[in-house]
């Protein structure tokens, strides 16, 4: 009995955690998530989003990713956790803030879904072909987003991710579109 309570206290202390430092991050006296002013939204600064690549190749925030016009690319993300997660997808035109109105698509990933993305690690296909960003996991249609901007160079894919206790991350990537006839030529 006494090794049983041991292992409980235990448990319990471990459950706890302790304290921390809030790694630069600003946050509200109630614990809620805020922006820290360069766009990247978290809450405790404990949910990280790893590995963001595009057609395989690894790719930090900020950096421009080119992608060509009519043909497919790859988005992949490591999570921190295999816990359930949420992984937002989003096109921006004109620096226009992630939101609602330019979400591509919202998926529920991680062990506690029954998703597409069941564990830590994700993947979408997606491609723009007239003024429409469409995103696919395997056969399955996930989400597009349409855009009319002709100057395909001013776009941003920003990928959005939260645990569910709300601590998230956000990533934006400078996305160049390069006609296929460009390509070609």
């Amino acid at each position: 009995m006494k090794h049983i309570l041991f292992i409980i206290s235990i448990l319990l202390l471990s459950a706890c955690g302790g304290g921390g430092s809030d790694n630069g991050n600003t946050s509200n006296t109630d614990g809620s998530q805020i922006d820290n002013g360069n766009g990247t939204v978290t809450g405790d600064g404990s949910f990280i989003l790893h590995n963001i690549r595009f057609d395989s190749k690894d790719y930090y925030e900020g950096e421009l990713v080119t992608v060509t016009e009519n043909t497919s690319f790859e988005v992949q993300w490591v999570s921190p956790t295999t816990a359930g997660y949420i992984i937002d997808l989003y096109l921006s035109t004109n620096d226009q803030a992630y939101s609602d109105n330019n979400k591509i698509v919202g998926l529920k990933c991680g062990s506690d879904s029954l998703s597409l993305c069941p564990n830590a690690t994700g993947e979408v296909q997606c491609e723009v072909a007239n003024n429409n960003l469409t995103c696919s996991i395997g056969s399955d249609f996930v989400g597009s987003e349409n855009f009319q901007d002709n100057d395909l160079t001013n776009l941003k894919f920003i990928v959005k991710g939260c645990d569910t206790q709300s601590n998230c991350d956000v990533k934006t990537f400078e996305l160049s579109v390069q006609s296929s006839t460009d390509i070609a030529e």
